[in-house]
């Protein structure tokens, strides 16, 4: 009886090795081999990387130095180490080219300094080397300023920013326009935008002209503080020459409106025009006034002789 009862409770496992065996033999087999090595191998591989990756990931082969790192050629404007800087104030030699928030770092880290507008790419190549595209922050116009009763310039960019003075001797800002001295002073630091409306007006006139400023004979730009009505709540400028010819550009291109660059542009063209025509008007044997402000299309312009 015991026997038969202990031959009875078997059976069910017998039946299940029986079936395992079978399922084993049918045609999937070969997926489940597979399957099984697959996993074998993912196992393997996590184990692997637990136990050695960190001493992979510190061999010098994959640890970032300055000689992999690759950025957009410095324009002339520029003559600071930029990418060593970079390198050295946020510290990225001795990440590792495995990281996966290496670009992201990179990135990071020139988006910080002073001469970059933009980041607009990085990218990682098998060589290892890391690829950076830079927007680098192009000098417009100095700002004239007087700082403890000394008179001097400052650099700025398009959007009103603080470059490094140290950078540019006084030859080099021959280069530039002018902007009459604000109403306030300097930001308080290099990277620091100005505060003030005016200066960032003037910077995108300044911008606007600044391939042909020289052409044109212009040396300054300044507010025009007018009491018409049609100008009441605008803020308008003037391009000077040395010799005191005027040019009423009226008010500043502005960024957010399609038509202001035409009318930009159509200015320019006028200017362009005039001086193809009468020369240079720091060249003229009198000083005039050419009125932009009202149709960049179709300027008034005083008869040449007649003071503005």
């Amino acid at each position: 009886m015991n026997a038969a009862k202990r031959k009875k409770s078997a059976n069910p496992v017998a039946g299940f090795v029986a079936g395992c065996l079978t399922f084993l033999q049918g045609p999937w087999r070969r997926g489940l081999v597979l399957l099984a090595l697959v996993g074998g191998l993912i196992g393997g591989a996590c184990y692997g990387w637990q136990r050695w990756g960190d001493q992979i990931v510190g061999r010098s082969d994959y640890v970032l130095t300055a000689e992999d790192i690759q950025i957009t050629p410095l324009p002339s404007w520029i003559r600071s180490e930029v990418k060593a800087e970079v390198v050295r104030d946020g510290s990225l030699e001795g990440l590792s080219i495995l990281d996966r928030e290496l670009t992201l770092k990179v990135a990071r880290a020139f988006r910080g300094h002073i001469r970059v507008e933009d980041v607009k790419r990085v990218s990682k190549d098998d060589e290892p080397s890391v690829k950076i595209e830079l927007i680098y922050r192009k000098p417009v116009a100095m700002v004239e300023v007087v700082v403890n009763g000394c008179p001097g310039l400052l650099p700025i960019d398009v959007n009103g920013i603080l470059l490094p003075p140290s950078e540019f001797s006084r030859e080099q800002a021959r280069d530039y326009l002018r902007i009459a001295e604000p109403a306030t002073g300097p930001p308080g630091a290099v990277g620091a935008a100005w505060g003030e409306d005016s200066v960032l007006d003037a910077a995108r006139i300044a911008a606007a002209v600044a391939h042909h400023f020289k052409r044109i004979g212009l040396y300054r730009i300044q507010p025009v503080r007018e009491q018409a009505a049609p100008t009441v709540g605008i803020r308008n400028y003037a391009l000077v020459t040395r010799q005191g010819s005027r040019v009423l550009w009226g008010s500043a291109p502005d960024p957010e409106h399609p038509e202001s660059e035409q009318h930009t542009r159509a200015k320019v063209e006028r200017l362009l025009a005039y001086v193809g025509e009468h020369g240079p008007l720091d060249s003229l044997s009198s000083t005039i006034e050419l009125d932009l402000r009202f149709t960049a299309t179709a300027a008034k312009v005083p008869p040449e002789g007649e003071s503005g």
